[in-house]
């Protein structure tokens, strides 16, 4: 047995879905996750690891002084850990001759 509506009830649901859809892009195509997901279980997790790692890697942004830091330091820094090391340093002294050291020190002037 079905649900029943009555046909403004339908007629409501139908207008916010398709207004919903126009403004913030209901995507209807089979995007790269969907046919992982929906793809057979060989090597699903590596897959879906590798897809996930792609994704976060286009959003992280890449600074000029974390590639100086990597190249002196020997190893890259996520923006996580980079935005940690300065907010902490950078709440820990009151001192302003040495917060605009700490200033240059990061951005290598």
């Amino acid at each position: 047995q079905g649900i029943i509506l009555d046909w403004w009830a339908y007629m409501q649901i139908q207008v916010k879905f398709k207004k919903d859809s126009k403004e913030q892009g209901i995507d209807k195509e089979v995007q790269k996750l969907d046919q992982i997901l929906t793809g057979n279980d060989i090597k699903f997790i590596t897959r879906t690891y590798n897809y996930l790692l792609e994704v976060d890697l286009e959003k992280e942004i890449v600074k000029g002084p974390k590639i100086a830091w990597a190249k002196n330091v020997g190893h890259n820094i996520n923006l996580e850990d980079w935005e940690k090391i300065w907010t902490e340093n950078w709440k820990l002294t009151l001192s302003t001759a040495f917060k605009e050291n700490q200033y240059k020190m990061f951005y290598r002037w």
